[in-house]
């Protein structure tokens, strides 16, 4: 086989398809540190560690035909070992949550498995101790920073998943013991979904309905030792069921838990807002029992922010992967040789494109999120949040979240599919990425349930004009970014006015707001929350091209251009509909679309280099030389194969 007379034939074909933006690289690494810098936002020196850290130890290479218990130790060793870094802490939390999410972002690169049980320990179960806690429960914090001490997060239910509110366990307070009782009322009450509880958890935050007598104040929050330290083995009375082989993220160790009248101090109750004194009397900050489970399901806020992390990482990795196989696959070109990489077709670019754009908007409205929820986070006790600007927090994180995880969905199953059989081996990443984004469809509330609440809180906090006078448009004004803004604006006006006048009872007519909100008008909440994220994602980004870096700018613009376009097109039919776009404009704007997708094509390589995830990271044979990997029996595996 002339392996080497391939190779050289294949890039020398390459080189001549690739435009001037492609081959001078010397002024193209400047802009891709630029985008780089913008896109990472924060934290650089600790992502900088943690990738070398990974890139390092040959702990974190891939492995893929391993057992479901393999795959698990896999995924803690690896955690622990970025836990010795000293990067990131659960009192980040306290200074500086922005470490958490960009570790959070790095994880990711390297291991689902292993990010997921990261963001249980550190946001759900961590975060939960630190900011309902108090002093008598920060003895653990050290523990959970060296996973000493691992926990999982005990609220969603057989039963009860987006309904938790209504749970069925129980925490009823013992007076004479001075002990709560811990039970599982139903099999419908068991805790499902248990991330870290089937091998690894040695304690849980139990959510429970707290009793005393026949009284019932609410849910709230226990401290609750699950497994003995020395042995692993169940406390009594805590009944511990592995769930098994998923569809994805084989690595995370999920449980159902079940609790048999199993008796804790009276201490284990997380008191940093509600108490109950050694004679049952029950004291709480919060006067509604509703309100008191909002706040003890706080961190589920910055969990959705840690998945949206995550998922904007699966995106940037299965882009990198699906674009240097489509630069390096050659095809037939015009003589009918094989001599064309199949990215300069316009069914590549037509698929990819938009994913690469997206990707990169969301990237930058992730990071406006994260900072709206850093100010607002409640766990320095300084901070002044009015009750608007945490409802707006609220919306933002309910909302950001499902674009991210839909997002990673959609862009690793096409990406999976425009590269053919190779994107169908496991090594090659695509399987485990879309695995992994139907966990963060699902967790810490379902997408389509997240998208309701944000259209309940976008209803109750609206001062939207119920006349909003859309802009006139024409073919040339549709390039020019801000008349995209002015139409994302009058479209998330036009559908909030909309279900608002629904729920207000005020509409053409009158059907009870329950029976309008689930039966009728789902389709219109689903829109209206839509608009609000698109138009968020574009306001962030224009605010970050206004203040990017003059060469930066013209590459940029594409791609939020190529970002709104691409959102006006898969809606056009509400616009017309709507009237807001005549129909010269409306048949102007699928070319408008193809042309951008040409023009981002040339970025390409410049987008993949900001993403910043090193070669080892990546580790998929078609990312890199993949006639090399296939000279040996590799077994579909690449722990010590050269490629």
């Amino acid at each position: 086989m002339n392996t080497r007379g391939n190779v050289d034939r294949r890039i020398g074909a390459l080189s001549r398809h690739m435009d001037d933006t492609t081959r001078h690289e010397d002024r193209d690494v400047p802009i891709a540190r630029m985008l780089q810098s913008i896109l990472d936002h924060d934290c650089p020196e600790e992502r900088k560690k943690l990738k070398h850290v990974m890139v390092s130890d040959s702990l974190f290479v891939p492995r893929w035909n391993v057992s479901v218990s393999e795959e698990r130790e896999l995924a803690f060793e690896r955690l622990k070992r970025l836990c010795q870094t000293g990067c990131f802490s659960i009192k980040d939390f306290r200074d500086n949550p922005l470490r958490i999410f960009a570790a959070h972002e790095c994880a990711a690169l390297a291991d689902v498995s292993m990010a997921t049980k990261m963001t249980v320990q550190f946001n759900l179960f961590g975060g939960t101790v630190l900011k309902l806690g108090t002093g008598r429960h920060h003895f653990l914090l050290e523990g959970i920073d060296s996973l000493e001490d691992v926990g999982c997060f005990g609220l969603t239910e057989l039963g009860y998943g987006n309904n938790a509110v209504c749970m069925a366990t129980t925490a009823r307070y013992d007076e004479g013991s001075r002990e709560f009782v811990i039970h599982s009322t139903t099999p419908l009450s068991q805790k499902y979904w248990i991330t870290n509880g089937a091998t690894h958890a040695h304690w849980a935050v139990v959510f429970a309905q707290l009793l005393i007598g026949a009284e019932n104040h609410g849910i709230h929050g226990f401290l609750v030792r699950i497994r003995d330290h020395s042995t692993m083995l169940p406390m009594p009375g805590v009944s511990i069921q592995d769930m098994g082989h998923k569809m994805g993220c084989n690595g995370v160790d999920n449980a159902k838990l079940a609790f048999d009248h199993v008796r804790v101090p009276r201490e284990a109750l997380l008191d940093a807002h509600s108490s109950v004194s050694e004679n049952g009397m029950f004291t709480s900050k919060i006067a509604k029992p509703r309100d008191r489970f909002l706040r003890v399901a706080d961190q589920l806020l910055s969990g959705r922010l840690c998945i949206a992390s995550m998922m904007i990482s699966g995106a940037k990795m299965s882009l990198t992967v699906a674009l240097r196989y489509a630069s390096s696959r050659l095809c037939v070109g015009p003589t009918g040789a094989s001599d064309t990489p199949i990215l300069n077709y316009q069914l590549q670019q037509r698929a990819l494109m938009p994913l690469l754009a997206d990707t990169v908007a969301l990237n930058i409205g992730l990071n406006y999120v994260k900072e709206r929820w850093a100010a607002a986070s409640g766990f320095d006790p300084s901070q002044k949040i009015s009750q608007q600007e945490a409802r707006e927090v609220v919306i933002l994180c309910c909302t950001i979240k499902p674009m991210c995880a839909w997002n990673l969905e959609r862009t690793a199953s096409t990406c999976r599919e425009r590269c053919g059989g190779q994107g169908y081996l496991s090594c090659n990443r695509f399987g485990s990425l879309i695995g992994f984004s139907h966990a963060g469809i699902t967790a810490e509330g379902d997408n389509r349930v997240l998208f309701q609440k944000a259209a309940k809180e976008l209803i109750a906090s609206s001062q939207h004009s119920r006349h909003v006078k859309p802009p006139m448009v024409t073919q040339d004004s549709m390039r020019d970014i801000r008349t995209l803004q002015s139409l994302f604006m009058t479209r998330e006006a036009k559908k909030l006015s909309y279900i608002s006048d629904i729920v207000a009872g005020i509409g053409p007519s009158q059907p009870d707001v329950f029976d309008a909100w689930m039966y009728q008008e789902s389709d219109a909440v689903q829109g209206c929350t839509q608009a609000f994220g698109e138009r968020q994602v574009l306001d962030a980004c224009i605010n970050v091209l206004a203040s990017s870096p003059e060469n930066l700018k013209p590459v940029l613009t594409d791609i939020v251009c190529l970002y709104a376009m691409k959102r006006m097109e898969d809606d056009l039919a509400w616009f017309m509909y709507n009237n807001i776009i005549p129909n010269d404009v409306a048949q102007c704007i699928p070319d408008n679309v193809r042309s951008l997708c040409k023009r981002v094509s040339h970025h390409w390589q410049v987008v993949i280099d900001s993403f910043d995830i090193p070669e080892r990271l990546v580790s998929a044979p078609i990312a890199g030389n993949w006639e090399d990997f296939n000279t040996t029996d590799n077994q579909g595996e690449v722990l010590g194969i050269s490629f």
